[in-house]
């Protein structure tokens, strides 16, 4: 069985973590990159999720909405994934030790399960519902959803941030 406390502190004595951690430059660097890939992400997730609660753009189809949104959420989602397993790497025991860490890292897969099951039953059917400035119950909820879970994994990683 991998033992994590010692996957961590292996991890921490890497070459990598210790250029980010040591580097002037390269943690803010990287930190940064990681807050612009949220507010892209987030931002998109965001107007997607009013979309589907009917409260934006309620006279533009859903799919074309979730489409125009599409490519800013995919970019934010790819850069913020790739600096968070940096700054991860750079700190992997205070990671690991952090609470704040392990609730984000839960609220990450809960979000994700959202977004799976929004696609896999609600997103399907949309055909129907479209253009109904009114969703269906069903998107309204995963809309409401999807919104408390993404706020709070920014509001845990936040917290991580300050809490070390």
């Amino acid at each position: 069985m991998l033992d994590l406390q010692a996957f961590a502190e292996w991890v921490r004595d890497t070459n990598l973590s210790v250029s980010i951690r040591e580097s002037i430059l390269m943690f803010p660097i990287i930190e940064g990159t990681h807050l612009l890939g949220i507010g892209a992400s987030a931002g998109a997730i965001a107007i997607s999720d009013l979309r589907m609660m009917g409260k934006i753009f309620r006279n533009e189809p859903v799919s074309d909405v979730f489409n125009g949104v599409l490519p800013w959420m995919t970019i934010g989602f790819i850069v913020m994934t790739i600096t968070g397993f940096l700054l991860m790497w750079s700190e992997p025991t205070r990671c690991y030790e952090s609470i704040w860490f392990r609730y984000k890292v839960l609220f990450l897969f809960l979000g994700a399960a959202n977004a799976g099951f929004y696609h896999n039953t609600i997103y399907r059917k949309r055909a129907v519902w479209d253009k109904d400035p009114d969703p269906p119950r069903g998107a309204k909820i995963a809309g409401v959803a999807s919104l408390f879970i993404w706020a709070l994994v920014i509001i845990t990683g936040r917290t991580m941030a300050y809490n070390f």
